[in-house]
């Protein structure tokens, strides 16, 4: 049985997806895993010095008992972006950053946008690249995204940062399609925007990276996300180092990079581009924290329109009328709460505005053909 260290932190979803990996190869190879909680930059634990086992997987920006152990004569594989591709003896394998670049823009190509923009480090690598693929993909398709960049770490402050993304966002052409180097970026560009009146995804709409639970479900407007596929990274890590315990040198394995699975399309990116100015107001309002008091008339109103105009408008654009577009984002509304939560539909009536519990329970069987309680029972086996 192979005795194999894993210093990979478990503060990020990246970090234990990962871990996720290294443990599927290590259960189908009967491995024995030392693993523990970690922060990203904790210092490797004390008890690795002395440590007598096959090998060692480190994220660490500086593994001071890793490259020790490695010094003398440990296969140790240091999973780092400064130390890939540097030259050192480690087998090049990381995830194709390019490829996830590529994947961002034809996402927002296929839902029909005309202009594009990029949120990221210029100081990091991974964020490079993912900018370069963007940036040629929709150069292929004809366009040319405008950019921002975080300031370096050693000028970073609250305000450079924050301030930065509002009057990035404030300056795009709307609607705009953001793809953002990772979704902890994506996250800070949607509350901003959220916060300085900029609808999100009507005006701007949002891609980030990892499909992080974390940032992309805490977000007011739940994030779309590229999935990297970490833990295949992680299942081939442990694969190269199963191959240089076994004696194989690092020189004579290849460059593997791991291609992205999909995007997990969430709220922030899940409506095609529309350009009308009153057809993206009036998708904006479906949203609004009580959409059962909506009513087509009240919505022409806010528009400062007729109610025919805005059927004509609202027609034209989707193919749809408000009225079928209002019920489809009640019912939304309504199996989002009959799925995560276990509140009665009197509770769910009163948060989403119905005047009452009947007047939901109808609108749903209408559009969906069951009922409410049908749904929920059916959607929990």
């Amino acid at each position: 049985m192979r005795h194999v260290a894993v210093i990979v932190e478990t503060s990020s979803q990246y970090g234990r997806n990962l871990i996720a990996g290294i443990s599927r190869y290590s259960r189908l190879h009967g491995w024995h895993l030392l693993f523990e909680y970690r922060g990203r930059n904790t210092a490797e634990p004390e008890w690795l010095a002395d440590f007598e086992g096959d090998g060692v997987i480190t994220t660490h920006p500086s593994p001071d008992h890793s490259l020790r152990l490695r010094d003398r004569g440990m296969p140790v594989i240091h999973f780092h972006e400064n130390s890939r591709g540097d030259g050192t003896d480690q087998p090049w394998i990381d995830s194709d950053h390019h490829l996830v670049g590529r994947q961002a823009a034809d996402h927002f190509l296929h839902k029909g946008h005309r202009h594009f923009a990029f949120l990221g480090h210029s100081d990091h690598p991974v964020s490079l690249q993912r900018e370069a693929g963007y940036i040629e993909r929709l150069g292929e398709a004809g366009h040319v995204p405008l950019s921002h960049h975080t300031p370096e770490r050693a000028s970073r402050s609250f305000a450079s940062v924050h301030g930065g993304d509002e009057s990035f966002l404030r300056s795009l052409p709307k609607p705009c399609a953001l793809f953002c180097c990772w979704d902890e970026v994506a996250f800070r560009a949607v509350q901003t925007a959220i916060e300085h009146r900029i609808a999100v995804p009507e005006e701007v709409a949002v891609l980030g990276v990892d499909n992080d639970p974390v940032f992309c479900g805490s977000s007011l407007v739940p994030i779309s996300s590229i999935d990297p596929d970490i833990p295949q990274l992680g299942f081939l890590l442990a694969s190269r180092l199963e191959a240089m315990i076994s004696g194989q040198s690092p020189a004579d394995m290849g460059l593997l990079k791991v291609p992205p699975r999909r995007v997990v399309v969430r709220q922030s990116s899940a409506l095609e581009a529309v350009a009308d100015p009153l057809v993206r107001r009036f998708l904006e309002l479906l949203r609004q924290p009580k959409p059962g008091t909506l009513t087509i008339e009240d919505i022409a109103v806010a528009c400062h329109v007729s109610r025919r105009l805005l059927e004509q408008r609202v027609k034209a654009v989707t193919g749809k009328t408000p009225r079928q577009l209002l019920s489809a984002s009640l019912v939304d509304h309504i199996r989002g709460f009959l799925l995560q939560t276990d509140y009665t539909l009197a509770h769910i009536a009163e948060l989403l505005g119905f005047d009452h519990s009947e007047r939901l329970s109808h609108l749903f069987r209408r559009e969906t053909g069951v009922t409410p309680g049908e749904f929920r029972r059916s959607s929990r086996g």
